[in-house]
């Protein structure tokens, strides 16, 4: 017995290929679930039908070229359990998600789908400080200038100011540790958050402690900065600060590479 192929017919035999695209439009207006009710249809039916309706829109859409693009991961579920989500900034959309894990291996799988000719055409690539996505980013979009998201930035110097704090600490003695007890948040917390009580403490504990103000000066600097990392020779690479378009490091428009 041969089983006939009939081209109007879903991945499910039981439905069409129109309904299927009904099913998917009615899914960008409402859940799964909502769809499921109205339609009295299975969930794991919808769900199916939408993502045969998401094929066809891809396959519409064609391999993007992007200019810009923005890496991120997301947890799939409980534990570290990661996949990776790439952007296109110019057009605001996803355009790949995959990979098994937040590996360089996996971030490869990115580039390897674009393909060598639309990768060498990214100029920008905007990530946290993860080293597997720069790794991947360098090797296959050499040419791509990479901007640290600000978030991660200023976490990490918020870590670093903390640990001058704690030094210059165990450094002083006596009445010299008067300024830095108990002055954490009021060093750490943002200058506008501060109470003018904190606002006073703050400029007392820098005039007091050249080092803490220093490492301030250095901290609040940053916050208006991206930080580009550019290709300065093979195996190396050399770090500039770019003001982003405000305040905001995921903006590109502001981070032209040079």
């Amino acid at each position: 017995m041969k089983r006939e192929r009939l081209d109007f017919l879903a991945d499910n035999p039981r439905y069409t290929k129109r309904f299927a695209f009904y099913v998917g439009r009615r899914c960008r207006q409402a859940s799964i679930r909502d769809v499921a009710k109205e339609l009295r249809l299975d969930w794991e039916t919808v769900k199916t039908l939408e993502k045969q309706y998401m094929q066809v829109q891809l396959a519409r859409a064609g391999r993007p070229g992007p200019k810009a693009i923005g890496i991120d991961e997301i947890s799939i579920r409980k534990g570290h359990s990661y996949r990776i989500v790439v952007s296109d900034l110019e057009r605001k959309r996803p355009i790949w998600f995959g990979g098994q894990d937040r590996s360089e291996a996996s971030m490869t799988q990115f580039y390897a789908w674009l393909g060598p000719k639309k990768s060498h055409g990214i100029r920008l690539a905007v990530m946290d400080m993860w080293k597997p996505f720069r790794n991947a980013t360098a090797v296959a979009a050499p040419q791509a200038a990479i901007l640290f998201d600000k978030f991660h930035i200023m976490r990490h110097l918020g870590e670093a100011l903390d640990r001058v704090r704690k030094a210059e600490y165990a450094r002083l003695s006596g009445k010299d540790r008067r300024f830095i007890k108990g002055q954490k948040y009021t060093l750490l917390s943002r200058h506008e958050n501060l109470s003018l009580e904190g606002k006073r403490a703050l400029r007392l504990l820098l005039a007091a402690n050249k080092r803490l103000n220093t490492a301030t000066c250095s901290r609040r600097l940053s916050a208006s900065s991206g930080t580009i990392v550019t290709r300065a020779g093979p195996g190396a690479f050399s770090t500039t600060g770019v003001k982003a378009s405000n305040g905001n490091a995921s903006n590109p428009t502001s981070a032209s590479p040079t």
